[in-house]
């Protein structure tokens, strides 16, 4: 019996999510390259407030994929709304596409690293890993 294929994902019980859709679209460079910021950016914002980030396809024809965000506070929720507002690319209008996932979407969600396709995800993290380092910069001067 393989143990690991029985094992409930652990973030399943969790209260507190949101989720969004963004579409990689393999035909579309330029879109794709946007969608990869847009993703890192996510995925930053994630790191900086606490926030669990996962994915799954969400339909492979459209090249879409579901991101899912838990949050372990109120306070780190607002946070994390508060920089996905603040991005000129995204804003208010971005917030307002988030929706709670279904707790099938929730179960079937796993890290980006094991959903993501190799060039976003490659893409994306550099976005983050920039984010969090201008925050640590910032941080380092006051």
């Amino acid at each position: 019996m393989n143990r690991q294929t029985n094992i409930e994902p652990y973030w399943q019980d969790e209260d507190d999510w949101l989720c969004t859709v963004e579409f990689l679209p393999s035909d579309d460079p330029e879109g794709r390259l946007f969608a990869a910021d847009v993703v890192g950016h996510l995925f930053g914002y994630a790191q900086l407030t606490n926030t669990r980030a996962l994915a799954l396809v969400g339909d492979p024809d459209a090249s879409a994929y579901e991101l899912l965000f838990s949050f372990s506070s109120p306070e780190e929720k607002k946070e994390f709304l508060s920089l996905v507002r603040s991005n000129e690319d995204m804003g208010n209008d971005y917030i307002r596409e988030f929706t709670p996932p279904t707790s099938e979407e929730i179960r079937n969600a796993r890290p980006l690293a094991t959903v993501l396709p190799q060039d976003t995800l490659t893409h994306a993290m550099l976005i983050a890993a920039t984010l969090c380092a201008g925050i640590e910069d910032d941080h380092a001067v006051s």
